[in-house]
């Protein structure tokens, strides 16, 4: 069995992104193994690939994030723990071992994360509480200027007034990399493939929160992620944004102000 596979989802990403992203996973000391699944609208990334040691999946088309991934979960992953990761992501060189170390002391986890960092080394407040519209509508649509009116509501969100130095269960991981054990994983059927994309991290989340295993936040491995924020810089992914909240709803109960 190995130490750990991973896949990565691309779609016409810059190729330095892509390989970087990907040398850094394969740099680990483990046994591991990569599945890049291609959504680009041709496989002309494919070139880019041939001389590393991973597996390339060409979807042929845009299937969406978590179908991406999917396709890589579906197959038969001999191993004991799966990373779901962005391609803009760098993982630290000693952080796959730390994280399969402390997944193997904890068999109660289903899940984790480590630091999310910025390119300078800032902290990204990426944990999240079960989200309400409010907080969802908040966060995006009111103005910054006016967020010292609701600065306390908005950090319990991000969980910042639990802060990111201590371990801690976390309600709602982050998407962008994700350690998970991979019985686990394959158990819950991997992601809910009506989301195109975002909420499909918070769906999955609790999908292996109600299996009965704990979601954790660990800062002690860290990850460097080259965040775009597409949703923020786009109409088009905005209203993606708001359709996949509405999923997610849909799903597990509209909660307006409170989350429990």
């Amino acid at each position: 069995m190995l130490d750990c596979t991973a896949s990565v989802v691309i779609y016409n990403n810059p190729p330095d992104m892509i390989r970087n992203a990907i040398m850094s996973f394969l740099s680990c000391s483990l046994d591991c193994e990569l599945y890049v699944i291609d959504n680009s609208p041709t496989d002309s990334l494919k070139t880019l690939l041939a001389d590393l040691p991973v597996k390339y999946h060409f979807y042929g088309s845009n299937a969406g994030y978590g179908s991406g991934h999917d396709l890589a979960i579906s197959k038969e992953l001999n191993s004991r723990y799966h990373v779901i990761s962005n391609p803009d992501i760098i993982i630290s060189p000693s952080t796959i071992v730390t994280l399969c170390s402390f997944m193997a002391e904890h068999p109660d986890i289903g899940m984790v994360c480590p630091k999310i960092l910025n390119e300078d080394g800032t902290i990204q407040c990426l944990n999240k509480r079960y989200p309400t519209v409010f907080d969802l509508f908040a966060r995006r649509f009111i103005p910054k200027s006016l967020h010292y009116l609701i600065q306390t509501r908005l950090d319990r969100y991000e969980m910042k007034d639990v802060g990111y130095e201590d371990i801690c269960d976390v309600e709602c991981i982050s998407g962008c990399f994700m350690f998970c054990r991979t019985e686990v994983l394959k158990d819950v059927g991997g992601f809910d493939d009506r989301y195109f994309m975002y909420f499909e991290d918070f769906d999955l989340s609790r999908k292996i929160q109600l299996a009965g295993y704990r979601t954790v936040y660990y800062p002690h491995a860290s990850v460097t992620h080259l965040w775009e924020r597409a949703s923020h810089k786009s109409l088009k992914m905005t209203w993606v944004h708001v359709q996949s909240a509405i999923k997610y709803f849909n799903k597990w109960g509209w909660k307006f102000l409170c989350t429990h």
